[in-house]
């Protein structure tokens, strides 16, 4: 990592210890390994969250900077409010923006539980970094479906593999409304940006995360994809769908890097391998045997189009995803700003294995 000299000037535009960086969000799944990694790197770091009074929410936090060289503060913000960040972001020069929902399940009102604080909060928070001189340079937290929604777009590309060329056309908000919500902020995130020339930023992508988590109490639809694998959903079989993965600690780190390099700047694609459903099953069977009721087989595709409503999969995802072939470049994001993948497989058991030692599984 980068290690500033004591003579070496400030340069205001990396991310450097002498002024405070503000971590929006930042007691979610992946971004409490990133205020992590900073305060173990000395850094001075705030992070907003929704209700202050919660303090289960970022305890684990006060918890980690007590043993750190680097310095925290908590502050209260609300993504819904256009000047919510304003004292939270006084006197940074780098904004890590990850406060985003990331629901797999449990979606009733798509348009409020999703589009909106994702669309209006990145909005928000970019128009504040407008107005703050002293920030440099954002660092902004989107995901792979911001670049496809469904599989099948794979036939458009150049090569039939995804970079950060792409953009997901496919996602509405009836259809992956999440995978729209993603996209949609991050496409206004980069109009904000380009109106403007007095910071950078750098989107990343990240594939689904998965690895072992520093809080409870996250929302990420990575634990729900896991539990289903170990607790039963899936006994008589998974769907035939691949997806991207990535460590958590791994997009953590990147946001570093990306920080630290002054001429980073776009977007970068996290992705480490490429496994269907059935090979992360595997994955975890070897680990844990017959412990669990893991998926051994592939569910089929004329059942999944007529059933599959029952696991919350729709016939247009059954027909756009299932049995398709999925593949990605991630040397963009390898280098240029120096990512190095964890194999997925200890990602998958390391976050299987917490989610058994903090009895989540049910």
């Amino acid at each position: 990592m980068y290690q500033q000299a004591e003579d070496e000037e400030i340069n205001p535009h990396i991310l450097c210890r002498e002024l405070p960086v503000l971590v929006t969000g930042g007691a979610g799944y992946m971004a409490s390994w990133l205020v992590k990694y900073l305060l173990e790197d000395g850094y001075k770091v705030r992070v907003t969250v929704r209700d202050l009074s919660n303090e289960d929410k970022y305890k684990h936090l006060q918890k980690i900077a007590e043993r750190a060289k680097g310095s925290l503060d908590i502050l209260e913000a609300d993504l819904m409010e256009p000047d919510g960040f304003k004292a939270a972001m006084y006197g940074c020069n780098m904004v890590f923006h990850t406060a985003s929902p990331y629901l797999l399940s449990g979606i009733t009102n798509p348009q409020k539980q999703l589009i909106d604080p994702s669309f209006e909060g990145t909005r928000n928070v970019l128009e504040m970094v407008n107005k703050t001189s002293s920030v440099k340079k954002v660092v902004f937290t989107s995901a792979i479906s911001a670049i496809y929604g469904d599989v099948t777009d794979i036939i458009s590309t150049k090569e039939q593999k995804f970079t950060e060329d792409y953009w997901n056309k496919s996602s509405n908000l009836k259809h992956q409304p999440l995978a729209f919500s993603k996209t949609v902020a991050e496409r206004e995130a980069w109009r904000i940006h380009d109106e403007q020339s007095r910071w950078k930023m750098v989107a990343l992508n990240p594939a689904v995360i998965l690895g072992p988590s520093l809080t409870t109490n996250s929302r990420s639809g990575s634990f729900d994809f896991i539990k289903k694998i170990a607790n039963g959903t899936y006994k008589t079989g998974v769907p035939n769908v691949q997806y991207g993965f990535v460590d958590v600690r791994d997009v953590a780190q990147a946001h570093i890097f990306a920080a630290q390099d002054q001429y980073a700047e776009g977007r970068f694609m996290l992705v480490a391998e490429v496994k269907s459903m059935l090979e992360v099953a595997d994955i975890l069977h070897k680990k844990f045997g017959e412990t669990f009721p893991f998926p051994t087989k592939i569910f089929p595709k004329k059942m999944l189009y007529f059933f599959g409503f029952t696991k919350g999969f729709s016939r247009k995802f059954v027909v756009e995803n299932v049995d398709q072939t999925l593949a990605f470049d991630n040397t963009k994001s390898r280098h240029e700003i120096g990512v190095y993948y964890k194999p997925i497989d200890e990602a998958a058991t390391d976050l299987l294995q917490y989610i058994l030692d903090h009895n989540m599984l049910d």
